[in-house]
């Protein structure tokens, strides 16, 4: 076959209408299954023009590429020396509708053959065709049929009838299809190359016409190495070279699109036009919109099957997963033999395909071609997180995990009024293998759903009463969030109510003192709301968040809890989706430290590393100064820990639990006196609060290893003279003179719980009385 020497411009084919591309398109636009081209080219030059030629039949399922193969068989034989001086290749449109009869059949013949010799030039002969036509009756078959017999011998040509959905031609002039094969063995000088999407019954019933007649070519799916070579192919033509670039790197995405397509050329071209736009596109309008144009295809296949393989086919596509026979057996609540039949119908038509169940010997049963099972579920699912699998699996099958993670930080950046986004933004997450952006985009997609009030596709995306039930409480947070932020809106620029609730982090229990200023006793929104009662929590917890972390960080972090993406502080998922979000990674350092109950549960130096990058955004807060003490005394330095503890315990609203521990840091050093540090911990302690009450007993114990305990005892003795820890003040006594015998000169009411405190913080001294 000679190559075409001129240069070609690539431009998108006519996926549905080969008829429709010159011949330099048809070069350029075949570029599967070479080798059985060749054969057929081959085998027409071995056809003898005094012998019966070997008619042929091309089966394969619509999509599989018989219209394609057809024309590229009539511009091999243009192109081919010795074929084209022996024959002329006559095309006809993909379906004959005009057909009625034979004769119908052989006036089309007579069309084809007058358009070639006009595309040809050759146009004096192309009119003199015409003109013969003109004279034959239209119901006179032997007629149509010498003309046509007559021209191709003055012309010294046979003929290649190449034509598209013959089944279609037979089964219209099925009660004349013996005289049909009559003719063709009585004149070689005409060949049939037919198309069909189904195999004719005629070719296996040995009492049709056309049994034991064609020689069968069956187009299934392109193999991967034949799917690969034709996208390198078609970007090659396209030069781009990031597709080339994409299907060398990473061949394991070919595979997905591999069994995306089941090896379909058509549907491997359409799936490649949206990989030549890249990620920046709407890569969901370009699929719907690619799925419409399957639309034709996918529905004629179903359509052409009975009644009862459309009823297993649509269990088995809104299965989705392979499912074993049994499961199809109950679904339908049919008989085994009768499923076990419509199996394999469907497999033998090339629809359905045999896998391997997981962690058995038994098979499984899937839609062979995987975009027609997406393409499926789109159109008939109910459950809209179902339907939505299409995308995802698409997604999935197109793109890399990072170039979904470029797409989810490109859609999480835009702004979106439209509820039709949301479901775009969870499809991205169920698709991106990454738990971090899984998380931001399905919180960027509740933050929509809530910004639009659209509850009904809350409810159909999300499983919100069994598996999903956290999405609930996030979108609760969320919808508070929003309240939050129309009341900062509500207040001047530099209104302290605005401040307030600018630097508040609100915790459960402030989340509750809020709903129930927000929200009467049926959970509807107070109208008018309190206020004055709302704002007394808010202005309690900004000045709470700015003493803990800084104005800064305040800030920073009221704005990334308030929407209610991360629902805690130590939150770490919800906090690495907001730093995904706002590129602001003090969110996940200080997610990190809430995290872990000591520092021992984290290497010292990542512990040290975080509490840095606290401190390098905002020095302000006690809490990252305390953290910064406590890494570094973990690791024995005292010095550097204590000076950390200093700056932490000087800042107002310091609890007693964090000034506690602080200040057992600077008693560790031996550098520090740590009694005003004890007096500025205790000024803290409430002595109603149990919780306060343990924290003080641990720091009396660690300061007893540290022979520091005389100089708490001062400092208890200053912080509360009028006796209100006095059980705690007489244990500490006795530790300190190490003389246990000294309560029993207490009165019982207080001698009872100093020994309790005693046995906690310096149990040895005990022993002797014990015994």
């Amino acid at each position: 076959m000679n190559s075409p020497t001129q240069p070609y411009s690539y431009k998108a084919p006519a996926l549905y209408n080969p008829r429709l591309w010159n011949a330099n398109e048809v070069r350029a636009y075949y570029v599967a299954r070479p080798a059985l081209l060749e054969r057929i080219v081959d085998d027409l030059k071995r056809e003898d023009a005094n012998n019966h030629p070997q008619h042929r039949l091309i089966v394969g399922l619509r999509g599989m590429g018989k219209s394609t193969l057809l024309r590229r068989i009539a511009v091999a034989v243009e192109d081919d020396v010795q074929l084209n001086a022996s024959w002329l290749p006559l095309s006809f449109p993909e379906e004959q509708y005009n057909v009625a009869s034979l004769s119908d059949f052989w006036l089309n013949c007579l069309d084809a053959l007058s358009d070639l010799l006009e595309s040809r030039g050759q146009v004096a002969e192309s009119n003199e065709l015409d003109a013969d036509v003109e004279q034959i009756d239209r119901k006179d078959g032997e007629g149509a049929l010498g003309a046509l017999l007559r021209t191709a011998g003055t012309l010294q040509r046979r003929l290649l009838l190449l034509v598209d959905n013959v089944d279609l031609v037979f089964e219209r002039i099925k009660t004349e299809d013996w005289k049909l094969r009559e003719a063709l063995q009585a004149h070689p000088e005409i060949l049939i190359v037919g198309a069909s999407a189904k195999v004719l019954e005629s070719t296996y019933n040995y009492k049709a016409a056309f049994y034991d007649f064609f020689k069968i070519d069956e187009l299934r799916g392109l193999s991967e190495i034949e799917m690969r070579d034709t996208i390198l192919n078609l970007a090659r033509l396209a030069k781009a070279e990031h597709i080339i670039e994409r299907v060398d790197a990473d061949p394991a995405r070919l595979r997905v699109l591999h069994t995306l397509t089941g090896g379909n050329p058509r549907t491997a071209v359409l799936l490649y036009s949206v990989l030549l736009k890249g990620i920046d596109g709407d890569v969901r309008s370009d699929l719907e919109g690619l799925l419409d144009e399957v639309t034709p295809l996918y529905k004629a296949r179903f359509e052409e099957l009975p009644p009862q393989s459309q009823q297993l086919l649509d269990k088995l596509a809104l299965h989705w997963h392979p499912a074993s026979a049994a499961t199809l057996t109950k679904q339908l609540g049919w008989k085994v033999n009768l499923v076990s039949a419509q199996l394999d119908r469907l497999i033998g038509a090339g629809i359905v395909e045999r896998v391997k169940a997981p962690k058995s010997k038994r098979l499984n049963f899937q839609i062979g071609e995987r975009f027609f099972n997406i393409w499926y579920l789109m159109r008939t699912s109910r459950r809209l997180r179902r339907r939505l699998i299409w995308l995802v699996e698409c997604l999935r099958g197109l793109y890399s995990n990072e170039e979904l993670q470029a797409m989810a930080r490109r859609r999480m950046a835009q702004a979106s009024e439209n509820a039709r986004d949301a479901e775009t933004l969870v499809a991205l997450g169920d698709a991106v293998d990454d738990p971090i952006f899984k998380r931001a985009l399905i919180d960027c997609a509740l933050e929509l759903l809530v910004k639009t009030n659209d509850d009904r596709t809350l409810a159909e995306l999300f499983d919100l009463d069994g598996t999903e039930s956290d999405i609930k409480i996030r979108h609760c947070h969320i919808e508070l969030g929003q309240v939050l932020n129309q009341m900062r809106e509500e207040q001047h620029e530099n209104s302290s109510r605005r401040e307030w609730l600018e630097t508040a982090v609100f915790s459960a229990s402030d989340n509750a003192a809020l709903l129930d200023a927000l929200l009467d006793g049926a959970g509807v929104k107070r109208d008018p709301v309190d206020a004055d009662a709302v704002y007394t929590v808010v202005r309690s917890v900004s000045l709470r968040t700015i003493q803990q972390f800084g104005p800064k960080a305040a800030r920073l972090l009221a704005s990334a809890t308030q929407n209610g993406q991360a629902t805690r502080i130590s939150d770490r998922e919800g906090m690495a989706a907001l730093t995904l979000r706002l590129n602001a990674p003090y969110l996940i350092a200080l997610a990190k430290m809430f995290d872990y109950e000591t520092p021992s549960q984290i290497a010292h130096k990542e512990f040290e590393a975080n509490a840095k990058a606290l401190l390098d955004y905002d020095d302000a807060g006690f809490f990252p100064w305390a953290f910064l003490a406590f890494s570094r005394s973990d690791e024995k330095k005292f010095a550097n820990a204590a000076s950390a503890a200093k700056r932490a315990i000087e800042i107002d609203g310091i609890p007693f639990a964090v000034a506690s521990s602080c200040s057992t840091i600077i008693a560790a050093d031996d550098t520090s006196n740590p009694l005003p540090y004890f007096l500025k911990a205790l000024a803290k302690l409430r002595p109603e609060d149990t919780k306060e009450i343990e924290s003080l007993t641990l720091m009396a114990e660690i300061v007893l290893r540290l022979g520091k305990e005389a100089l708490l005892l001062t400092a208890l003795d200053s912080a509360f003279p009028n006796g209100e820890l006095l059980p705690f003040r007489e244990a500490l006594n006795a530790a300190v003179e190490k003389d246990a015998s000294l309560l029993e000169l207490l009165a019982p009411e207080v001698r009872e719980p100093a020994t309790q405190f005693l046995a906690m913080i310096a149990p040895k001294l005990l022993q002797p009385l014990a015994e």
